[in-house]
């Protein structure tokens, strides 16, 4: 039968096993977690955790626009509304953005009240927003620019992408299952054990919104920008920073 302890060192804590007929202890790293358990007679493991992160500078940026119109009456108000989208498209076309990248994410029209006169109508307003994703990252400035000057009223948000974002995943995978093994040699060291063969790992849920995979229409959207004709000096400036592709598993080792 195991028999352990924990004691609480600030964030640091302490297992000490007494377990395969000989004692130990090991210190883990503060927010990790290793656990040393007998399920039958036959059957003894460890069970680790491991989470590792692989930092990757994105090459892609998602845009979300917001294409707002006002007008007394509600017919006209979305009819205005309507072409200026018709030219914000027209215009990310031109730049070499496919029609497949470009999705109306959202629209509203809503009536306005005066409500210093007992809230009657005044007008309505439309809003509508667009989300446009696989664009280059260095070509974002100019999409941004030019979308702008065709009408756009508002850049609710841009955010950044990866194209290799999977193979980074798979090297965070490894990282993961490296330092998994660490830890569960440390553990079977200090309560005298002696480490088996992995007998489950378990993939938990990532974190993958940072995931672009179409690399077809990323380079023939690259490709079209880059005949556009525009001035880097002129270009909003992006920066992109690091992203984090993480890596988040457990693993059970047979102990003997």
């Amino acid at each position: 039968m195991i028999k352990y302890k924990a004691y609480a060192l600030g964030t640091v804590c302490m297992l000490l096993f007494t377990a395969c007929g000989n004692q130990g202890s090991t210190v883990l790293p503060p927010g990790e977690q290793g656990v040393l358990k007998v399920e039958t007679a036959d059957r003894q493991v460890i069970t680790v955790n491991s989470r590792e992160t692989v930092k990757v500078v994105p090459d892609l940026a998602e845009i979300i626009y917001a294409v707002t119109t006002e007008n007394k009456d509600a017919a006209a108000c979305q009819a205005e509304n309507k072409e200026k989208l018709n030219q914000l498209v027209e215009t990310l076309k031109q730049l070499g953005v496919e029609e497949s990248s470009i999705q109306t994410s959202a629209f509203d029209l809503n009536p306005r009240h005066d409500w210093e006169r007992d809230g009657a109508i005044t007008g309505y307003e439309a809003v509508t927003q667009v989300t446009v994703t696989g664009i280059p990252l260095e070509q974002a400035g100019l999409v941004m620019e030019k979308s702008v000057e065709s009408g756009v009223n508002q850049i609710q948000s841009v955010s950044f992408l990866s194209s290799s974002y999977d193979e980074s995943y798979q090297e965070a995978l490894k990282m993961a299952v490296s330092q998994a093994y660490k830890k569960a040699q440390a553990l079977a060291e200090a309560s005298g054990c002696t480490l088996g063969e992995p007998v489950q790992i378990l993939e938990h849920a990532s974190n993958d919104r940072y995931r672009y995979t179409n690399e077809a229409k990323l380079s023939r959207s690259a490709a079209a920008m880059g005949n556009a004709e525009a001035s880097a000096a002129d270009m909003a400036a992006v920066m992109p920073g690091e992203i984090d592709v993480e890596a988040n598993i457990s693993v059970e080792y047979a102990i003997q």
